[in-house]
């Protein structure tokens, strides 16, 4: 299912992103390719199943390459892992 999520911390040397959805859930994911990532940089995709997932920007013209690690997180539980 796909969702809309903002980024809300990136940690470039670990690749780690945590995003907020729409509807106020957290997500943790590591990012497996090499385009940048940053704060505020609004995203889709299917956010709510494990294992490796494509998100788009907005403009869906730029594609995001990441490895889902959690979602229905706390933000003390996202930010503990980042």
């Amino acid at each position: 299912m796909s969702e809309q999520a903002t980024v809300i911390a990136f940690k470039q040397s670990s690749g780690r992103v945590a995003l907020r959805t729409v509807n106020g859930r957290y997500v943790l994911a590591e990012q497996t390719d090499s385009s940048v990532l940053r704060k505020g940089l609004s995203l889709n995709g299917n956010m709510s199943e494990f294992g490796p997932e494509v998100w788009r920007d907005d403009s869906g013209q730029k594609q995001y390459e990441v490895f889902v690690l959690g979602w229905d997180l706390s933000r003390e539980a996202v930010e503990l892992e980042m």
